[in-house]
């Protein structure tokens, strides 16, 4: 259930997004937005400290709160030390996801062990197979399972069928909180067996596990994505600098 100060974030997030609340303009005062959303004043000071917390308004006493020049231009990706071709895609429109099955999930030890995250949490599990548009003889490019917090089931499982960018987007809408940091995981697995047929691929065959962790401002997770990459379908690349080299890079 989506609680009462990320219902109000969501929707004030929404109108600075819509232009109703332009850059440099003042957002009415908390006791005017505890009327308006018929809320108390406690749920409003909430929501302005996430919408603080993810840089889209600023509070000053006696000068108001006022949207500032990030929210015109959300940053829309994260820097990595390491960048994974899959990861590139996925914020893009190279690859198209296949839906597969959506279900609400209680993690057990094992599956807590995987997602690093407490036993009996509950999730929203969508599940979905990556391919390259217009491609129908192209094998997949993954299998994955987003697990995405329980506590906005009922909002998610309404668009998550519909919504073709990547989840993470969607969960920020929903929630009225930005996604402050990602954390990746890479290692060598086998193929399990469970998503081998839907990937055509042999179980137990060379595969990467690529697992990512999602969380909202301040700091809680709320989202883990596990995809499964059979080896001959992946690429990963990195560029390493020496730090405080600034000679140019060489034309090609």
């Amino acid at each position: 259930m989506e609680t009462r100060y990320a219902y109000v974030a969501r929707l004030l997030m929404e109108a600075i997004a819509d232009g109703r609340y332009p850059v440099g303009s003042l957002l009415p005062n908390e006791h005017a937005l505890a009327d308006q959303f018929a809320v108390s004043r406690a749920t409003v000071r909430a929501a302005m400290r996430e919408l603080q917390n993810s840089g889209l308004i600023s509070r000053r006493k006696s000068a108001g709160t006022r949207v500032e020049a990030t929210a015109a231009s959300p940053a829309s990706g994260f820097s990595q030390n390491l960048e994974s071709i899959e990861a590139v895609q996925q914020f893009g429109a190279e690859t198209e996801r296949h839906l597969e099955g959506v279900a609400d999930i209680v993690a057990d030890a094992d599956l807590a062990a995987s997602l690093d995250c407490q036993p009996g949490r509950r999730w929203l599990r969508v599940s979905f197979l990556r391919r390259i548009p217009d491609s129908p003889a192209a094998l997949p490019i993954c299998w994955t399972d987003v697990y995405l917090d329980a506590d906005y089931g009922d909002l998610l499982r309404e668009r998550v069928a519909s919504h073709s960018g990547i989840y993470g987007t969607l969960l920020e809408a929903v929630s009225g909180r930005r996604i402050v940091e990602i954390r990746q995981r890479i290692r060598a697995v086998g193929v399990p067996p469970s998503c081998a047929a839907a990937l055509q691929a042999e179980p137990g065959s060379h595969a990467l596990a690529i697992r990512r962790q999602y969380f909202l401002s301040p700091y809680s997770m709320a989202e883990i994505s596990l995809s499964i990459h059979p080896a001959e379908r992946y690429s990963y690349q990195s560029v390493l600098k020496r730090q405080g080299d600034t000679r140019s890079k060489p034309s090609s």
